[in-house]
């Protein structure tokens, strides 16, 4: 395999753009208030109190602390992103913690 010396110089300039990427996941704010959440999503802050009654479980999409509530950036993205945003997820862990009892 050949590599021309135009694409050999172009490696430091990708390093050097991964290298930033990396520090600018790394500094972004992982926990999120619900109006950063609402700006965050592109919903209002009263249809995230919707979604996390409805959607989102406590301890894994957001926690309660101090009397505050805080969204995890991740869980978010990956509740976004997959097919169970769709699917009443609470609805769901609802019936089997009743089949369980």
């Amino acid at each position: 395999m050949e590599i021309s010396f135009e694409n050999l110089k172009k490696i430091d300039n990708i390093l050097e753009k991964l290298e930033s990427l990396e520090q600018k996941i790394s500094s972004e704010k992982r926990w999120l208030n619900t109006k950063e959440a609402s700006y965050y999503l592109g919903y209002s802050k009263e249809h995230i109190h919707k979604l996390k009654d409805t959607y989102l479980l406590e301890g894994k999409h957001y926690y309660k602390k101090a009397g505050r509530v805080l969204f995890d950036k991740l869980q978010l993205d990956n509740w976004v992103t997959t097919s169970l945003a769709n699917k009443d997820i609470k609805g769901i862990a609802d019936k089997l913690l009743e089949g369980l009892i």
